[in-house]
């Protein structure tokens, strides 16, 4: 190789190199975020698990035992981002109820089996500007704050935005016969399951005003076993009917929120109409009529925030079993605004596996709630609430009945929730926190339960639950 021959490699070698660094890197990113939560609770209600609580069960009396336990919940979240356009989610999380061996809560912390569970795996991208999609294992909530459904389930999401317009279409499938193996058998997937179609139109009028229409359509073909209620009645109507039994559910609702004078104001309005067939009162189909409605204000006042809300979801109050009016959910709703503690799910307040309330499922009630959230310094706040609470129907979900009489309790009034909240930041990422709530039940209740000895009828007990809680994110 003669001297020029090298001269002329050496500089194709250099330009080749400097194109190679010009070009702009792989911009992949890793991103790692979680949760920690630590729950300590005393109550005579709460034990570790989830549901609707009656205090009007013979089994809850006029006195009741503390439950004391220590359970914890962590959160661990991965984000691989190869660009802004596209991500991939995953997130996963284990519960642990301390000296419980079955998940790991016992000596040496190692027994226990399946304690870590896939909650979120899920495709984020976006095609142009103007339409995302995600596909997968995700978290959904619908626009009535949650009182459909709010909850993770496998689904597609897509949103188009359109200048001040935004839709939202979305399908969901969360139960299937043939994968679950539920019997009889099924021999072709995609024929008995519970699928969710979904529709949010949202128009913005400014950076306060918005206003939606949704719309939710359930069909539900899948063979479900019945999930037990008050007195041993299906109170979920998805759950506990046959594929024959089929349900088409049709869920419409409006809403809106905007900001006059310095008050915040959002409510929603929401019908339900839908079809059963061959029921099994009588082999005869029914209709679904439920509603549900919600007001809800909020403005500062001195440190901190002043709040009031009405939410009303229907009770089944037909006599006729050809006619349901109850408000059906899909089982797994929420109604975070009321800052509840035992009357109605709050998801804020069920940071670890406990999760029951008085309506867990959020149906057949009408709450009214008041409360002020206030931040006296950089660090601690103090926040109270207080709720009043009807039963629309008295034989939707639990016949409320006068023991010594036999007949139902004339009063819808369920009682009155009294709750507080002191948290600490100790440090960025770090909150400490204790929680108390009281309900006084009301004349709905009355003399619905025996005393400790079953010798008389008595008044139950009123609820309690009190916690400590230690809340880590990053």
């Amino acid at each position: 190789m003669t001297k020029f021959q090298k001269q002329m490699l050496t500089i194709a070698a250099a330009g080749a190199l400097t194109a190679v660094t010009a070009l702009p890197a792989m911009a992949f990113e890793n991103e790692f975020h979680g949760m920690f939560n630590f729950n300590t609770v005393f109550s005579n209600y709460n034990n570790g698990g989830g549901g609707d609580v009656n205090p009007g069960a013979w089994t809850w009396t006029d006195k009741r035992k503390m439950n004391n336990y220590m359970e914890q919940r962590a959160r661990i979240q991965y984000i691989a981002k190869a660009s802004d356009d596209l991500k991939l989610y995953t997130q996963l999380e284990t519960n642990t109820r301390w000296g419980n061996g079955s998940v790991g809560g016992d000596l040496d912390t190692d027994g226990g089996t399946n304690t870590l569970v896939v909650k979120h795996a899920y495709l984020d991208f976006n095609i142009g500007k103007s339409f995302n999609t995600k596909i997968g294992l995700q978290a959904y909530k619908d626009s009535l704050k949650g009182i459909f459904i709010d909850a993770d389930l496998p689904i597609i999401m897509t949103t188009t935005k359109m200048g001040a317009y935004t839709l939202g279409l979305g399908f969901g499938r969360f139960a299937d016969d043939q994968a679950n193996g539920t019997a009889p058998a099924v021999t072709r997937a995609g024929e008995f399951n519970k699928d969710l179609f979904v529709m949010d139109n949202t128009y913005a009028f400014s950076k306060d005003t918005k206003f939606g229409l949704s719309y939710y359509f359930l069909a539900d073909y899948a063979n479900s076993s019945p999930t037990t209620g008050y007195t041993g009645v299906p109170y979920n109507v998805l759950y506990g009917h046959t594929r024959d039994e089929a349900i088409l559910l049709h869920t419409l609702g409006l809403n809106g929120q905007t900001k006059i004078a310095g008050i915040n104001l959002s409510g929603f309005a929401a019908m339900q109409a839908g079809h059963q067939k061959v029921w099994t009162a009588g082999n005869t189909s029914r209709n679904f009529h439920g509603w549900a409605a919600n007001v809800a204000a909020d403005m500062k006042v001195g440190p901190g925030t002043a709040k009031t809300a009405f939410l009303f979801t229907s009770g089944n109050n037909s006599t006729n079993d050809a006619q349901y009016k109850g408000w059906v959910s899909t089982s797994v709703n929420s109604y975070n605004e009321s800052g509840m503690m035992i009357l109605a799910r709050n998801t804020y307040n069920s940071p670890t596996s406990t999760d029951a309330y008085i309506r867990r499922d959020v149906t057949n009630i009408a709450l009214l709630t008041m409360g002020y959230d206030s931040k006296l310094t950089e660090k601690f706040n103090l926040n109270g609430n207080v709720g009043f609470a009807w039963a629309p129907s008295s034989n939707h979900q639990e016949p409320h009945v006068d023991l010594n009489t036999g007949g139902t309790n004339s009063s819808d009034f369920m009682g009155t929730e009294i709750n507080v909240e002191a948290g600490y930041q100790l440090y960025k990422n770090l909150k400490l926190q204790a929680q108390a709530a009281y309900m006084i039940l009301g004349g709905y209740y009355a003399k619905t339960t025996s005393n400790t000895s079953l010798t008389a009828v008595a008044d139950p007990e009123n609820p309690y639950t009190m916690r400590l809680q230690a809340r880590y994110s990053f």
